[in-house]
């Protein structure tokens, strides 16, 4: 009651006057009183529509988006044929991957998510299911239908992935590659179902404003793979012009300004501005081209940290941003609009951040929630392959750096830029980043490694804010840390799995447990409330950061654990050899059970050998990976503490979850304690404790 009553008090005049607005919205719509309950009739949709003297009909505005030069739409539909030829000499191995997918949805297979082979019916999706939990949303108003429960509808994330139509894209790959009329009939047949089984307001998928936006780029997309071909009729163009335009009516109305201002902010923003700039003959196409550009601006702002680092605490939240922000970019170059310095200069710090984030084997740690999606599907790379971004980011900014670590270009370049943005990359001389390891100290994140190879060490570190504003994409990782050693993931983040179709999976994949951490009696260092909100939270704190050639050490702290009489510090330093030290420190007049967790890459299996523990891959068992070795230092304990092997889950990707191995070093004791916890490629025990204190304190 005092947390609600608190929300209350911190709200402000303007957003009173918001929620105040919609939901006096949504009042007339239940009530049948809105004029967004119906689609507009032919007649109201031509009024609309300005074609500059030319009589409006469906024919009309069939044949002038097909013939129209302006609005140009991206480099790489103005020879089709040319961006064919060069994606076919370039990534041969897409036309293979794009055709077999682009089958397997024309016979109603979807691979969504960590899902792979969905149906949703028959051929022809069932747009309100959930295949999973086998659950059919009710067709009853939006509003009535709870955001993040389960119960109603199963698993939204599902329903609502499939409804973004970004297989769309993947269809008209595979139509512009083969001109197999085959693709635009399916391409079709989903939109008129869709239209049929989606009447306005009404269902899970009129939900998110987000949902939405994403949807009406996916049908701008597609628009242009389809405009040829003769399954795409002037009928079919009519209805869809109708559904975009109550789309941008809807996402205007129900922005998620108050409600959700994060990406769903920024993603509907751009949504608008999408809707604006490609259907600029309608009436309202420049009131939403200015409200989504204005608020995506503002929320530069307040999204993105000084440092760079987007202020979820998410990896997969950040690269939405920097996709949306990237995308703009282009979209503003395609219009010779002004881009704004302060978009130039906060879009190239989300491009840092992704750049020392990112793993030597070219994949991007976990951290936070991930989504599971994409802001769109332009090329086959796997879902936590960032380099395309990063491509992306070196060729609009002509950085050679980014370059050097994205190693090659991506079709998804191609599509976003053209030939010429290809060439460009091409012609960019890549260099080595002039750091290695870098602290964002503002977005709480600290990057280790020891050199720009494959093969480099590299540590990961988050010591910054819990999350925004709820903590909703949040996990009780403080002080937690993921470990690549000789270019292979070591120590991972255990991933999302899912949000709300399992509450107590969902509460299991963001516990402190279930990350490279300390637990104190098994609990977490911030406790869980709802899927999307926390009942406490931990403060961390950067204490020290330092670096030279042969050494990076990071010291911090979190409140946590203050609640078990715990004052808590963590130091880790890695050396130019690849060996880490890890130093927990805690101080504590009780007695308590204390727990170090090391969460395993899938591949990795392990054993106890005496005191310490090998690290191997589960297909070479003769090859060891690392050894661990941790001692305490304490007063009081019970024991010297003990190593034991557990079996967990991990999931690389939302809906997917794999067996993997848990090493779980635990001790119980009265008062002060240290971990001294060393990591060495090494075959054999190193470092006594003292040393480990010592090579802390050497820089």
């Amino acid at each position: 009651m005092l947390r609600k009553f608190k929300k209350i008090k911190d709200r402000s005049f303007a957003e009173f006057k918001m929620r105040a607005q919609q939901g006096t919205n949504i009042f007339a719509e239940r009530y049948g009183v809105s004029a967004q309950i119906k689609l507009p009739t032919d007649a109201q949709l031509f009024k609309k529509f300005n074609l500059k003297g030319k009589e409006v009909s469906a024919e009309s505005l069939f044949k002038h988006f097909g013939f129209r030069k302006n609005p140009k739409f991206y480099a790489s539909f103005e020879n089709l044929e040319v961006t064919i030829d060069e994606l076919r000499a370039r990534f041969p191995e897409e036309e293979t991957a794009i055709v077999n997918r682009a089958d397997r949805i024309c016979a109603g297979f979807f691979d969504l998510l960590g899902y792979e082979n969905l149906r949703f019916g028959g051929k022809i999706p069932d747009w309100h299911f959930d295949p999973i939990s086998q659950k059919t949303s009710a067709k009853i108003h939006w509003s009535k239908i709870q955001e993040t429960s389960s119960a109603q509808t199963g698993d939204k994330k599902i329903i609502w992935e499939l409804n973004r139509q970004q297989h769309f894209t993947t269809l008209g790959r595979a139509y512009k590659l083969t001109k197999n009329e085959k693709y635009a009939a399916t391409f079709v047949a989903h939109l008129e179902s869709w239209f049929g089984e989606n009447p306005p307001k009404i269902g899970v998928n009129w939900l998110s404003s987000l949902e939405m936006a994403f949807r009406s780029i996916s049908w701008i997309w597609a628009l242009h793979f389809f405009k040829d071909s003769p399954e795409l009729k002037a009928e079919i163009f009519a209805q869809m012009l109708k559904y975009l335009y109550l789309n941008g009516r809807h996402i205007e109305t129900y922005l998620s300004k108050y409600f959700s201002p994060n990406t769903h902010l920024t993603g509907e923003a751009l949504g608008l501005y999408f809707l604006g700039a490609f259907l600029p003959e309608l009436e309202d196409a420049s009131r939403w081209k200015n409200i989504g550009y204005k608020i995506l601006l503002d929320a530069l702002d307040f999204q993105v940290r000084g440092d760079g680092g987007y202020c979820e605490q998410s990896s997969h939240y950040h690269r939405y941003t920097t996709d949306f922000y990237a995308n703009l970019f282009v979209l503003r170059q395609l219009e010779n609009a002004e881009i704004e310095p302060k978009h130039s200069e906060k879009l190239n710090q989300l491009f840092d951040f992704l750049l020392f984030t990112m793993q030597p084997n070219g994949e991007t740690a976990l951290f936070g929630d991930d989504d599971g999606g994409r802001f769109y599907f332009l090329d086959e790379r796997p879902i936590n392959d960032f380099r395309p971004t990063l491509a992306l980011g070196a060729a609009l900014f002509n950085r050679g750096d980014l370059k050097f670590a994205a190693r090659d270009a991506s079709a998804e370049l191609l599509w976003l830029l053209g030939v010429e943005g290809l060439r460009k990359f091409d012609e960019l001389e890549a260099f080595e980043p002039t750091e290695t390891s870098k602290a964002f100290k503002e977005s709480g994140f600290f990057a280790m490694r020891d050199a720009w190879r494959a093969d480099a060490d590299f540590l990961l570190i988050d010591c910054g804010e819990h999350g925004f504003l709820n903590c909703g994409h949040a996990h009780a990782d403080a002080l937690a840390f993921v470990l690549s050693s000789s270019g292979e993931p070591i120590f991972v983040d255990s991933g999302t799995y899912n949000y709300t179709s399992d509450l107590e999976a969902r509460q299991l994949f963001r516990s402190t447990a279930a990350h490279n951490c300390l637990t104190v009696g098994g609990e977490s260092s911030s406790i869980p409330n709802g899927a999307f909100s926390w009942k406490t939270i931990a403060n961390a704190e950067l204490l020290e950061w330092r670096a030279d050639e042969n050494h990076v050490f990071f010291r911090g702290k979190h409140d946590g654990f203050e609640r078990f009489g715990v004052d808590y510090e963590r130091e880790i330093l890695l050396e130019k050899n690849g060996s880490v030290h890890l130093i927990d420190s805690i101080k504590s007049p009780q007695s308590n059970a204390y727990e170090l967790n090391f969460i395993l890459s899938p591949h990795l299996s392990a054993e106890i050998k005496n005191d310490a523990v090998a690290i191997f891959d589960k297909k070479n068992r003769a090859q060891t990976a690392l050894n661990i070795y941790t001692e305490t230092v304490a007063e009081n304990t019970t024991g010297k503490g003990s190593w034991k092997i557990e079996n967990c889950w991990i999931s690389p990707r939302y809906g997917k979850k794999i067996e993997a191995k848990k090493l779980v070093f635990g001790v119980a004791a009265q008062g002060d304690i240290k971990f001294l916890t060393v990591i060495t490629k090494k075959a054999k025990r190193i470092s006594a404790p003292e040393d480990a204190e010592t090579r802390s304190a050497k820089i």
